[in-house]
């Protein structure tokens, strides 16, 4: 009989695919704009409620239609089939390739000031990929048992650096100290330009919450546990979150971490000196191996499923069903080389959650569409306040998609080029289709 993953099992895969390198750079690049702490802390918890929001949606659309597939599924039902494949297109070809890429390139940041040296950041990151890829195609028990061991020692981390850093700060000696906590007009940074740029950072660091829908066939009892282990792991993560960010905001000042990716070594050297600051910025770069890992994992999985659809790469034939689809794995590590050395960090993300926002929209909205469309489909759970949810969580990211796209002209461009060749290639092969 084959074991499916139980509610303590999704929860991990949740919380593993959410927490990575967006928690430990994202800082750096909000602080160039912002400088308010509490517009910051504000920026993150309102990242979480939105996050929660489309776990809400995605939890109705997993329990009325559950099977594998995430918005490439959901979109297809709800808005058809070229949709369906736009998400398809970006999932195979950068969802998750951008994340490896952006997550070595930190790895490369993490490793230098840990070690002290200004090794080629390209050099460290392609390296990184190659080796965990190889990995992750010897067989698939080598592999999870990898990334289980690298996800439970991230947590620890994690937990050990919060609970450290409020130790520290909330010392005497430590607290005589504070003046990095800089307030200025609140309402005016929230309504600026820069406050909702900064969003695309934390979207992209809450990006995960919805892992468990890419998986539903192999989750045990999907009707509630994909619910259950969205809303725990996105409210375990929030919680996370927002310490950790008023622990880098109040152990360092503004202008030491702005335009920074290593705020987690910044914050540490601040709190625990720079010898401990060197540990803990080396223990950041190993553990965030296990998002490279875990983006290595799902990723040419995803790919291979739609491709079974689409014939878009000629793979599969020759491999086990058992052993790891070696083959999709070459094809998103050359893509992931190709985006780390061709792309900065900081487009990589911005283009990267431009297009996340759009599909993660579409599928919020997709409850709606389907509620009026198909009114008698069984629905075990709904939102609630519907349509509030789905509302809120659409406007925000509209909102969010529209200041990138006035912003940031160069990366929104870039997501409508990479949607128009996706859209060229849905067309071609539906050509094909209708020739036999």
């Amino acid at each position: 009989m084959e074991k499916k993953i139980g509610l303590l099992g999704a929860i991990m895969i949740v919380i593993a695919n959410m927490i990575g390198v967006g928690i430990f750079t994202s800082l750096g690049f909000q602080l160039i704009e912002l400088s308010d702490y509490r517009a910051i802390l504000i920026m993150w918890a309102l990242g979480g409620f939105l996050a929660l929001a489309g776990t809400f949606c995605y939890s109705e659309l997993s329990a009325a239609y559950p099977r594998s597939g995430g918005e490439y599924h959901f979109l297809n039902i709800s808005f058809g089939k070229l949709l369906g494949f736009l998400s398809a297109w970006t999932s195979m070809l950068v969802g998750f390739a951008a994340p490896i890429a952006a997550a070595a390139y930190a790895f490369s940041k993490y490793i230098n000031a840990s070690i002290g040296l200004k090794l080629s950041p390209i050099l460290i990151g392609a390296t990184l990929i190659v080796v965990i890829s190889i990995l992750q195609s010897i067989n698939t028990s080598v592999g999870n048992q990898f990334q289980i061991y690298f996800t439970i020692g991230k947590i620890a981390l994690i937990i050990l650096f919060i609970v450290g850093g409020f130790w520290m700060i909330l010392d005497n000696d430590f607290s005589t100290q504070k003046t990095n906590l800089i307030t200025g007009d609140l309402i005016d940074q929230i309504l600026s330009p820069g406050f909702w740029i900064g969003s695309i950072f934390v979207s992209y660091a809450y990006s995960g919450w919805n892992a468990t829908t890419y998986i539903i066939d192999d989750i045990k009892n999907p009707k509630k546990n994909v619910l259950r282990s969205t809303v725990f792991g996105t409210i375990l993560v929030t919680i996370l979150y927002l310490c950790l960010n008023y622990i880098f905001l109040e152990s360092s000042p503004a202008i030491e971490m702005a335009g920074k990716e290593e705020i987690g070594f910044i914050a540490a050297k601040n709190l625990f000196g720079s010898k401990a600051g060197l540990l803990i910025s080396a223990a950041i770069a190993f553990f965030l191996i296990s998002s490279v890992s875990a983006m290595t994992i799902v990723g040419p999985r995803v790919l291979k499923r739609v491709n079974q659809d689409y014939k878009i790469f000629n793979f599969g034939k020759n491999e086990h069903k058992n052993n790891p689809p070696r083959l999709a794995i070459l094809i998103q590590t050359v893509i992931s080389v190709l985006i780390l050395t061709t792309s900065s960090f900081d487009f990589i993300i911005t283009s990267m959650g431009f297009l996340l926002s759009i599909f993660s929209t579409l599928t919020a909205a997709s409850v709606i569409i389907l509620r009026v469309k198909e009114p008698n489909v069984e629905r075990p759970w709904k939102v609630p306040l519907y349509p509030i949810i789905p509302l809120l969580y659409c406007f925000f990211n509209f909102w969010v998609i529209y200041y990138i796209i006035i912003n940031r002209p160069i990366s929104a461009l870039t997501g409508f080029i990479f949607l128009f060749c996706g859209f060229i290639t849905y067309y071609f092969l539906n050509k094909s289709k209708a020739k036999f």
